[in-house]
């Protein structure tokens, strides 16, 4: 009776674990494995005794389910390397929210982040459903192509960032402003590359940072199936071609989204976690770290021509 009991016990936590782990995406829960077996080596040879790994085992199951989302931020992907492509490039454009939340940067689709895109996608944009999805993704690509081109000038001495027309269209500030700590201060003088001497630096066209969140609709609602693959495709691909036309290095997207980011006011909400930016320190990680897409990946690839009859693609160069 007892082995019977610590037989159906072991099963039901493994297969918990199981799920937890496959679901997790995450290497971590999977260095549970030892203990699994332990179980069920016990179950056979001393059944009394299994049920202490198994009940390690259920505790470090929840422990990945309840806290696994809170990992520092981390560089991963699902396939180092995968050939090249619209939907990868596109990906690594966005890939500071992902590596924010230690999870693979180049998967559009994330069933695991169902319910969190589900929140996020309500909370930022209104969107509940495909329609209001749509209708969302319009309105950004269409605010970005109608707003004027914006430069952030930064005075380094005085760890003020400030936002301004640029010179040609008058100058003029539109009063946004934020004040930079040190630390800030340290990343955008490493990001801009501007001499120790130099007190100020201007980014220019930050505004297209916004772009990422284009990509980040797409994917939620990808992982939401709200989108066909076609439909996720087209759309990485005119956010792609744009930032392309903009931008001429991920050195430059990098700039822009430091800039964009300081500036963005849901950071607070979004980007704070435990008292730590969990996306400024991910964009930290993809400027430095040599593994980084941001580092890896041809800045001006050709892009991909989605064929919605087919759903095939096929290369063309779009410049």
């Amino acid at each position: 009776m007892l082995t019977v009991a610590a037989g159906v016990f072991g099963a039901l936590v493994i297969g918990a674990w199981v799920v937890v782990a496959w679901g997790s995406g995450r290497r971590r829960p999977w260095l549970l494995t030892p203990v699994a077996l332990l179980v069920v080596v016990l179950v056979a040879l001393a059944p009394g005794w299994a049920f202490l790994p198994a009940a390690a085992l259920a505790a470090g199951s929840f422990v990945e389910l309840v806290l696994g989302s809170r990992e520092s931020p981390a560089l991963r992907t699902r396939d180092a390397d995968a050939p090249l492509s619209t939907e990868r490039w596109a990906a690594a454009a966005a890939a500071p929210f992902r590596v924010a939340l230690a999870e693979p940067w180049d998967v559009v689709a994330r069933p695991t982040l169902r319910r969190q895109y589900r929140r996020l996608l309500e909370r930022q944009w209104d969107v509940t459903d495909r329609e209001s999805l749509l209708a969302a993704i319009e309105r950004q690509m269409d605010g970005l192509h109608r707003e004027p081109s914006l430069d952030l000038v930064v005075d380094l001495a005085a760890g003020v960032a400030r936002s301004r027309l640029p010179r040609e269209q008058g100058g003029h500030s539109t009063g946004e402003q934020v004040r930079l700590t040190p630390e800030q201060v340290g990343r955008l003088r490493m990001v801009t590359g501007v001499a120790e001497g130099d007190e100020t630096v201007i980014i220019g066209a930050y505004q297209w940072w916004k772009s990422v969140h284009v990509i980040r609709l797409v994917c939620g609602g990808a992982t939401l199936d709200w989108l066909s693959p076609v439909e996720s495709q087209t759309t990485l691909r005119r956010v792609a071609s744009d930032l392309q036309r903009r931008y001429s290095s991920w050195q430059q997207l990098s700039m822009a989204f430091h800039a964009g980011y300081l500036l963005w006011p849901e950071k607070g909400v979004e980007g704070d976690h435990g008292g730590t930016d969990r996306v400024w320190a991910a964009l930290g990680l993809l400027t430095e770290d040599t593994r980084s897409p941001w580092n890896l990946l041809p800045w001006d690839m050709p892009l991909e021509r989605v064929l919605p009859e087919t759903g095939g693609q096929e290369q063309e160069t779009h410049r």
